[in-house]
């Protein structure tokens, strides 16, 4: 069992959402909204003739919060690539799964990176058991308004989209995203991570 998972993006994956500001967002590509505002594992990224993909996607591991460990437990990851045309337009295999864009066409001025943290430990005990880091959400900040792009827990694919002048109020507080049995309990934490390098360095 692992005791310590660390899910955050990579450096290259930060390097290569650093890049994007100062840049114009031509487009936002996900899917036609199914079930409310949720995109189904993936939302593109059109943005200065190039392509991006932020990836909701499952990776098993020997998860933690159990003294047994379950092999082949399933979280939800987020990635971020460079992508092509046609890998914003896959399925998955469902028929009925559609794709609109949305018009942007503003400066990023800013990507915060929210980044959550899960301490668990035994209820009896007072032990320390495992941790979990992985990225809840990202938001674009624009001139007036911001994108936030979220997942709904840890275990599914689904992406939450909210646009406004706070729209990361909107992903709730992380101790509802944890419910424990009598055996543990966790100590949870969440920041927000600007992008932005410091203008006056």
């Amino acid at each position: 069992m692992q005791n310590k998972i660390n899910k955050l993006f990579t450096k290259e994956e930060e390097t290569l959402l650093a890049t994007l500001i100062g840049k114009k967002l031509g487009k936002v590509r996900h899917d036609a909204y199914f079930n409310s505002n949720i995109s189904f594992r993936k939302v593109s990224f059109f943005v200065a003739e190039k392509i991006f993909l932020l990836l909701n996607t499952l990776e098993e591991m020997d998860f933690m919060w159990d003294g047994d460990g379950y092999e082949g437990e399933e979280v939800a990851v987020f990635k971020f690539l460079e992508c092509n045309e046609e890998v914003t337009k896959e399925n998955y295999g469902f028929d009925n799964l559609q794709f609109i864009d949305i018009p942007v066409h503003e400066i990023i001025k800013d990507i915060i990176i929210i980044e959550d943290n899960v301490k668990a430990y035994d209820s009896n005990t007072k032990e320390f058991v495992s941790e979990y880091d992985y990225v809840k959400g990202v938001v674009f900040v624009f001139d007036g308004f911001k994108y936030c792009f979220s997942r709904c827990n840890w275990f599914l694919e689904d992406i939450n989209i909210n646009k406004g002048e706070n729209p990361e109020t909107k992903i709730g507080n992380i101790n509802d995203d944890w419910e424990w049995g009598e055996n543990r309990y966790s100590i949870n934490t969440r920041i927000f991570r600007s992008l932005k390098k410091d203008t006056n360095n």
